[in-house]
């Protein structure tokens, strides 16, 4: 494990609390043991984990499983995967881990301790989409993790294209009120290729039974914007306007 005064370092370089980079660590050693699960990463952590190196930090671990598996199965694995990464990394990993059941698949925490030594542990959360419920449209990637401190780490990762991420984030501005989304969306449009996203988000739509309605965003805004910096602070070093951001995404939208 890194030495506390390198995280500590790199919190005040990149004005975030000192929690997000012991998360943003724990999620790399954790993710490094989660790889054989046969799961494909997606979601904010897909974009910073494995294609756009320094992108905003991300709370959670966003999955979907590419094959069936049974809870206790589910489980048993992550549990194994937790010992391992506790192991390898020095991380203070808490090996009882709590699974609940969604309607869409699965949410597990795993409680750990860096910095903190005694005091109450971080939480990270695994939320993980069962396949029938998440329909993969296109190729999974396999891309090496980034990793941004000095210790002795390799590994990589299964992972939703760019374009699917972007999709679902799309889906997902008409479904729930989360600032990232927003951010997410207007960050990466100039970046992908925006045809492919295009041709899978009617798909995307219809499986959640979601209608993409411009006007349904604006009628929105306030909530977004109520809750855009408590949201987003402790993941930037420095938060974009929203009104910005969401004029221009409302303007991707129409």
């Amino acid at each position: 494990m890194i030495p506390a005064r390198e995280m500590k370092e790199k919190a005040r370089e990149l004005g975030v609390p000192e929690s997000t980079i012991e998360r943003d660590y724990a999620q790399n050693w954790l993710l490094r043991h989660l790889s054989n699960l046969g799961m494909a990463l997606k979601g904010g952590t897909g974009i910073r984990k494995a294609y756009i190196r320094d992108y905003r930090f991300s709370d959670d671990l966003d999955f979907t499983l590419l094959g069936g598996m049974k809870n206790e199965s589910l489980k048993t694995q992550v549990v194994s995967a937790v010992r391992d990464a506790k192991e390898k990394s020095g991380i203070t990993f808490d090996e009882e881990v709590v699974l609940k059941e969604n309607p869409n698949g699965y949410e597990i925490i795993v409680y750990f301790r860096i910095l903190r030594g005694a005091s109450s542990p971080l939480r990270m959360k695994l939320d993980i989409t069962n396949p029938e419920k998440e329909k993969i449209l296109l190729p999974i990637q396999k891309r090496n993790i980034f990793h941004s401190y000095s210790d002795d780490f390799t590994s990589s990762v299964s992972v939703y294209s760019l374009e699917e991420i972007t999709a679902e984030k799309i889906r997902a501005l008409f479904e729930r009120t989360r600032p990232r989304d927003l951010y997410d969306i207007c960050y990466l449009w100039g970046k992908i290729d925006k045809e492919k996203v295009l041709n899978i988000l009617p798909e995307k739509c219809v499986t959640r039974g979601v209608s993409i309605d411009g006007r349904l965003l604006v009628d929105r805004k306030s909530d977004f914007g109520n809750a855009w910096r408590s949201s987003l602070q402790h993941q930037l070093q420095k938060l974009p306007d929203f009104d910005e951001v969401f004029d221009t995404v409302v303007e991707m939208m129409e």
